[in-house]
């Protein structure tokens, strides 16, 4: 009996393409789907940088996206908490 570990949806143990559908589309959202895969044709397929565009472009979008909507959340909870007295600044 052959036993698999845990499924991600990053491809991490797999390559996504073996997912169900729904979960090859929740896998598109995580920026860690487009790392491994690059790196993955990089150190495997030997990939250049030309190549790899296919993967690296939804890692820009995705951060110029993803990291100002971080940290606009963060500022909203940090604001939120501090009014509420639940984050209380000491020095």
């Amino acid at each position: 009996m052959v036993q698999c570990g845990p499924v991600q949806s990053t491809g991490v143990y797999y390559p996504t393409s073996i997912l169900p559908g729904w979960m090859q589309l929740i896998s598109r959202i995580s920026p860690a789907t487009y790392v491994l895969d690059a790196v993955r044709r990089a150190l495997i397929d030997g990939a250049s940088v030309g190549q790899l565009l296919p993967d690296l472009w939804p890692l820009l979008v995705m951060a110029f996206v993803f990291i100002p909507l971080g940290l606009w959340g963060f500022g909203k909870a940090e604001r939120y908490a501090k009014r509420t007295g639940k984050l209380k600044r000491v020095g």
